[in-house]
């Protein structure tokens, strides 16, 4: 299972599944009904750098799985140089930013207006337009 959920390419997500399917078929149910676009690489929209959660307290605590053998605290100092380390590299990204937007964004919209740039507008109405593509 966690195997196919940090595959990268269609074909070894593909035969994990299998192999779970095979092997497991009601944890396969419950795997394919949990979405797998939430938990799989390969299925992800978007840059989830290995993370495999939307919430942030499980995020920290994967972080600290070996740091909680730490005394309290050096714990402390770690997640503090932790997120000052996190909070640090997003800063610096966000600085060196071409644009206002990230430049996955400014990418996406780029393709929209040179999609837009192959459709005529016609007035259909005062407040109601026709787009064909040409």
């Amino acid at each position: 299972m966690d195997k196919a959920a940090r595959a990268y390419t269609e074909l070894n997500y593909n035969w994990y599944i299998d192999e779970l399917r095979n092997m497991y078929k009601n944890v396969f149910d419950y795997v394919e009904a949990a979405c797998p676009h939430k938990w799989s690489c390969v299925h992800c929209p978007q840059k989830r750098y290995m993370v495999m959660t939307t919430n942030v307290a499980e995020c920290i605590n994967s972080c600290l799985k070996f740091a909680r053998q730490l005394l309290m605290l050096t714990l402390a100092e770690f997640i503090r140089n932790m997120l000052q380390c996190r909070f640090h590299d997003r800063h610096r990204a966000a600085q060196s930013m071409r644009y206002q937007l990230t430049d996955a964004a400014h990418f996406v919209i780029l393709k929209c207006v040179e999609m837009c740039s192959y459709m005529t507008v016609n007035p259909v109405d005062w407040n109601i337009f026709s787009c064909q593509t040409v």
